[in-house]
């Protein structure tokens, strides 16, 4: 499992500075949209390397990173939602593809701390 976890943790390394490097130049958008584009999703995505990548993470450091990991599924999750009721434009799903790897990556550290 930890094998795919740090497979992930690099694929959401990769999107999340892509995607904040684009958002940085790109038109539109409120600001806490690009809040999260490029701080939200980054944070979470080099969270999520450390957990992946620190075989003995200390809980202190599983919690740090399951916080990051659930601010940024929540940020994804409003996102989509204000979409959805028209306050703000975009596609609803994509927000949600955000979230995918987030949500692997929480039910990891939650093994993890199970395992401590």
């Amino acid at each position: 499992m930890r094998v795919l976890i740090i497979i992930l943790a690099v694929i959401q390394f990769l999107f999340a500075g892509l995607t904040g490097a684009v958002g940085d130049f790109a038109d539109g958008g409120e600001i806490w949209e690009r809040a999260v584009l490029m701080g939200v999703h980054p944070l979470a995505a080099i969270g999520l390397l450390v957990m992946a990548f620190v075989p003995r993470l200390k809980t202190g450091g599983i919690r740090v990173v399951q916080f990051l990991l659930i601010v940024n599924i929540a940020a994804d999750l409003t996102l989509a939602l204000l979409i959805l009721g028209g306050v703000t434009k975009g596609d609803w799903w994509l927000p949600l593809l955000f979230s995918v790897i987030p949500v692997i990556g929480l039910g990891y550290s939650l093994s993890a701390r199970a395992r401590g």
